[in-house]
């Protein structure tokens, strides 16, 4: 009886937990991410709490600095642990960390930004449910190596939920990438998006 109880538990945990890929986009830039729920994984994980990442961001210079003027990319691997407030469940706060690497002009950047979460689902009684959230991610020069010298990311997003495991979304991001030279602030990408996303 206990083996059955158990096997029951692990399946039920195995449905809440959720994969998730998005893909944000605009006329001229491309941010594709994927999020794997470790509560998948890991039974001893809880679900929807622990999670690790690929990003890839097809940058345009027409949302960059003045002094980019080629397109370019960025790639980040992350984590981050997320969990709802036991007072406040439409509430989720999180703490995270990713690994940043873009190359301009020949010259490398690599960083290390320490980041917080937030999401807030949106009580507003309707069939589809909507929520807000945004990132912030910063990294002083002690975690940013090669020719960086800090990064910064915020972003600020509206999502839909079409469906249980799909929705739209929408919002605002601004990357700088801080070089280590003369000259070397630069705004990386500054945009308005929208997107989808999926939960497997």
């Amino acid at each position: 009886m206990l083996k059955k109880l158990m096997v029951m538990l692990a399946m039920a945990t195995s449905l809440t937990a959720m994969h998730e890929i998005r893909i944000n986009l605009n006329n001229y830039d491309l941010d594709a991410r994927l999020d794997l729920d470790m509560g998948q994984f890991n039974s001893s994980v809880d679900p929807d709490s622990v999670f690790i990442g690929l990003r890839y961001l097809h940058g345009s210079h027409q949302h960059s600095d003045k002094n980019l003027d080629k397109d370019h990319d960025l790639f980040d691997g992350h984590f981050f642990v997320r969990q709802r407030l036991r007072n406040a469940n439409a509430l989720t706060l999180g703490m995270g960390t990713k690994f940043v690497y873009t190359s301009i002009s020949g010259k490398d950047f690599y960083a290390l930004p320490l980041g917080l979460l937030a999401g807030y689902d949106l009580p507003l009684g309707l069939p589809v449910p909507f929520s807000v959230g945004g990132e912030f991610y910063y990294s002083p020069q002690v975690l940013s190596f090669a020719d960086a010298k800090n990064y910064m990311e915020y972003s600020l997003h509206l999502d839909i939920m079409i469906i249980d495991r799909a929705g739209i979304t929408g919002g605002y991001r601004k990357i700088d990438t801080d070089f280590d030279l003369s000259n070397g602030d630069l705004r990386f990408n500054e945009t308005w998006f929208v997107g989808v996303k999926f939960r497997f």
